[in-house]
C-alpha cells in the first residue's frame, strides 16, 4: 500500500478534532493549516522510512521533532481559540452590562 501524504493528513485533522472535541470549531482551520505547514516533512520522513532510506529509531527520532513542532503550533491554535472565547464572553457581558445601565 503507498503512502497517501493528503489522507494521512486528513485522518491526522480528523483525529486532533476528536481530541479538541467542543472547540474543534474555533480552532479547526489553525489545526488544518498547521497539519499542511507540516505535511512535507511527515511525507519526506514516511517515504525516506519505507525507501529504508532511514531505520525505525532514525524514524522516531524524526517523528519526536516533528511532534514537537506540531504542538507547538497547536498551542498557538489553542491560544487563538481562548482568545476567540474570551472576546465573546466579553462582548455579551458588555450587552448585558449596557441593558442593566439602561434599566436604572
Amino acid at each position: 500500500m503507498a503512502f497517501d501524504a493528503d489522507k494521512t493528513v486528513k485522518d491526522m485533522a480528523a483525529a486532533a478534532s476528536g481530541v479538541f472535541a467542543g472547540e474543534w470549531p474555533a480552532v479547526k482551520d489553525c489545526v488544518e493549516a498547521a497539519l499542511q505547514d507540516q505535511k512535507d516533512a511527515f511525507a519526506d520522513i514516511a517515504k525516506a522510512r519505507i525507501k529504508k532510506e532511514i531505520d525505525d529509531d532514525e524514524m522516531k527520532s524524526h517523528l519526536e521533532d516533528e511532534k514537537k513542532a506540531f504542538e507547538s503550533a497547536l498551542l498557538v491554535c489553542q491560544i487563538k481559540a481562548k482568545a476567540a472565547i474570551q472576546r465573546a464572553a466579553n462582548a455579551a457581558i458588555d450587552v448585558l452590562k449596557q441593558a442593566i445601565r439602561a434599566a436604572l
